[in-house]
């Protein structure tokens, strides 16, 4: 059966002699099985893959064309396996594998690049297309089956072509409420059930169903047992076993449960109706973090997976929400929607800072500031956005940035090794156990200690080790894959292998890891929510933590973060905690320490010459607005002036001092609006700081020294306050009534506002002092009376 793609071989091949070449076509139309063998013309070809899934099918499909294996002509490099030699002559790599190949030699092995299902827009593509441009080493070819290839085209300097892909007719049935009704996770499996049951009696061959994540998949496998058909799963993590299950036809029906994995590259045979949940995981950007959310997919995808059951015949189209519901029309790209510090590292590992890089969508500044300065906290970056020796040693392990910190960080070959398991199981997509009860729980505590009992860290490093198999189920799938992890980290670390571990000591991990990432630190806030706060994120532990309600403070390593309604709002679940105690947030986190309540404490002796006595204050020490631990001390030299001036200003020390500054400056104040001057005088608190700086206060011991007189403001002289004062009272108490005086020199206006007293009527004008030239008003609460 000749493929559409054939249709523009020549002019493909011809195009590449001299461009770069932009590949539009359709999802099935052969672009991923020929376009690397005709590449090949011109030399070596890299096909760089967004899915390890597509990147070893292809190969194996490929070099099964030419009855080889993979690794001899046609070859591929994942994660943790690579099948490939010197003479292969066409690699399919991921995008992680392919940067740091480009780190190494810059790709020097490879003549052409071809970056497939250039759609999908990932943050790693982005970047490996922008780093190639800039490098001008490789022949392009970038494929597309949804994309505005007019910007790409310009982007790359690069010649479009496009290629047809062959449909047959498709039957469109849509099982909502409404025609606008969007895609929901609700009741979800026995919607997709009963939507399977349908394709069963109105399609012939399979099924293939398109559902958010794994745990979606097995609920659904589970819903649809009893249906005549063989249930598969196909996702990322899947078994090898069962990926090949997957791609190969059978003899029964099969009803085929995928993630997107199945949307583009991979084209699984034998289908003939495609349901879909219009679901799936999407990262969102919330509070300078990546969070998972659960969205509706957008048109673009909806196309790509409605276009996968009119491939080979007729196909059914089966969709659990509305023709007509309100989704968006493309996917937002990844740089779009996600913390940016992987980006900026790899690009200061290939050797160009991110500012000087052109990158086809730009980082919004906000974003791409916060992920420097993230990696500048861990020395991964320096002052010039160049990766450090440190960001080179942490970007080609498998796990993020702040991990491979953390176990760089590690002050031995024990505590390392132990980290590193902790790391692997955190780069686990999938949840390495189930919780047993409460029972089991404590029979393993006693068994293998008590910091297991309430410590998600713990657990995680015994469960990895195999020491809890009697007490815990273990998900076989992710214990693989996080002894996959492990084993690679201590391979490039040069520690053990993990069947030869070595033990450690469990309060001495806990202590390094804080010590190191002091962010790690949560202390319980006081809220209905019974979440933990470290400043800037407040998270509550997962159903499935240990962590116990009745700690104080814990180590946080893992969260889940869900997406809400708002831009900046995420519900954050702490999923790999440890407790701690209020002593060791006290010595690893950075608290705040703070002097209040100050008081004067008297001498049980008073000889009755000076101050005898000293200054104290209630020491608290806080983080994340949460106080630790409060103390009785005596006021330090540095903390002495503040709080003197506290304490005088409320009257505890120097009675009457206070009210004479207060009331000086007052009169100064009105006196150069009197005389039309322009002056900024101090305030009675900066007077007296002032003051007592120019008596030479260092000490409490000093205080003897000092009188009351000795503080008081003189900012007028005698003659002149005193005439003033006369004139122009700020406050004035008449029979039954007290008033607070405001002068308006400019206005000509003396307003007398009501301040205290029993009486009713406004003042008479005879109780009022002369205020020659000036229009008198008295005013209490709302009301306003001119006095005459």
């Amino acid at each position: 059966m000749t493929l559409p793609i054939y249709a523009i071989e020549q002019a493909f091949l011809a195009a590449l002699e001299h461009h770069n070449v932009i590949v539009h076509a359709p999802t099935g139309s052969g672009k991923s099985t020929c376009l690397p063998l005709w590449a090949n013309s011109q030399g070596r070809v890299l096909v760089v893959q967004p899915r390890r899934i597509a990147a070893t099918s292809l190969a194996d499909y490929l070099a099964g064309q030419k009855q080889q294996k993979p690794g001899q002509d046609i070859g591929f490099a994942i994660r943790f396996e690579a099948q490939l030699s010197e003479q292969t002559q066409v690699v399919f790599a991921t995008p992680g594998v392919a940067l740091r190949l480009f780190f190494e030699n810059r790709l020097s092995d490879y003549d052409v690049v071809m970056l497939d299902e250039f759609h999908e827009r990932r943050w790693d593509t982005d970047l490996l297309l922008a780093l190639l441009k800039q490098h001008k080493s490789h022949r392009l070819i970038v494929t597309s089956a949804t994309l505005n290839d007019e910007r790409l085209a310009g982007y790359l300097s690069a010649k479009t072509l496009h290629s047809q892909g062959r449909l047959f007719p498709i039957d469109c049935e849509y099982l909502a409420d409404s025609s606008v009704s969007m895609p929901s996770r609700f009741d979800l499996a026995p919607r997709v059930r009963e939507a399977c049951a349908y394709a069963l009696e109105h399609s012939s061959k399979d099924i293939l169903v398109f559902l958010p994540g794994r745990a979606e998949i097995n609920s659904c496998l589970s819903a649809c047992r009893d249906l005549p058909a063989e249930g598969t799963a196909l996702h990322g993590a899947s078994p090898v076993s069962e990926q090949r299950c997957a791609m190969q036809e059978g003899t029964q029906r099969r009803i085929i449960f995928a993630t997107n994995v199945a949307e583009t590259s991979l084209t699984v045979p034998g289908i003939e109706c495609v349901i879909d949940s219009g679901l799936e995981r999407r990262t969102h950007l919330r509070k300078g973090k990546t969070v998972l959310g659960l969205d509706a997919i957008a048109r673009d995808s909806q196309l790509q997976r409605k276009g996968r059951c009119g491939r080979t015949a007729p196909g059914l189209y089966i969709a659990l929400f509305g023709e007509h519901a309100p989704l968006l029309a493309q996917t937002p790209v990844e740089i779009e929607r996600e913390a940016l510090d992987e980006l900026v590292l790899a690009s200061a590992c290939a050797g160009i800072a991110i500012d000087n890089l052109e990158l086809l969508t730009p980082p919004a500044p906000s974003s791409l500031a916060r992920a420097k300065q993230t990696l500048s906290k861990l020395d991964a970056i320096d002052a010039q956005g160049l990766a450090t020796e440190l960001g080179r040693r942490i970007y080609p392990l498998p796990v993020d940035a702040e991990l491979g910190y953390l176990i760089e960080k590690m002050p031995s070959s024990t505590l390392r090794q132990a980290m590193i398991d902790l790391a692997a199981v955190i780069a686990t997509p999938a949840q390495l156990y189930s919780l047993p009860n409460q029972d089991t729980l404590t029979e393993l505590a006693k068994a293998l200690g008590e910091h297991l009992k309430h410590s998600d860290i713990a657990l995680c490093i015994a469960a990895l080790r195999g020491q809890c198999n009697e007490y815990l189920h273990i998900e076989e799938t992710a214990l693989t894959e996080a002894q996959t992890y492990s084993n690679y980290l201590r391979s490039a670390y040069q520690l053990p292998e993990l069947e030869r571990c070595a033990s450690f000591d469990y309060q001495a991990l806990i202590q390094a890891i804080a010590r190191v990432r002091p962010d790690c630190i949560f202390v319980r806030r006081d809220n209905r929510r019974g979440g933990f706060g470290n400043g800037e994120l407040e998270i509550r532990p997962a159903k499935n933590s240990l962590l116990g309600e009745d700690q104080e403070a814990a180590l946080v390593l893992a969260t889940f973060a869900l997406a809400g309604k708002g831009k900046k709002h995420a519900d954050t679940l702490a999923t790999l905690c440890a407790p701690l105690t209020l002593k060791q947030v006290l010595e690893f986190a950075p608290t705040t320490a703070r002097l209040s309540d100050y008081y004067w404490h008297p001498d049980e002796v008073n000889t009755g010459e000076g101050l005898a006595g000293e200054i104290r204050a209630t020491l608290s020490y806080s983080y994340a607005q949460v106080t630790l631990r409060s103390m009785d001390t005596r006021v330090d030299d540095e903390q002495l002036l503040p709080a003197l001036t506290e304490l005088i200003l409320d009257g505890s020390l120097f009675p009457g001092v206070a009210q004479q500054v207060s009331d000086a400056l007052a009169y100064h104040n009105l006196y150069l609006l009197y005389q039309q001057q322009e002056q900024n005088l101090a305030t009675a608190g900066e007077h007296l700081r002032a003051r007592l700086v120019e008596l030479g206060i260092q000490s409490q011991e000093d205080l003897m020294l000092i009188e009351a007189e000795d503080l008081y403001y003189q900012g007028l002289e005698p003659w002149q306050s005193k005439e003033f004062m006369e004139r122009f009272p700020l406050q004035l108490v008449l029979p039954g009534m007290t008033l607070d005086i405001e002068y308006v020199f400019k206005a000509k206006r003396v307003i007398a506002h009501y301040h205290s007293g029993e009486r009713k009527d406004p003042p008479k004008r005879w109780e009022l002092p002369s205020w020659s030239g000036l229009q008198i008003r008295y005013k209490k609460a709302s009301k306003v009376v001119d006095i005459r």
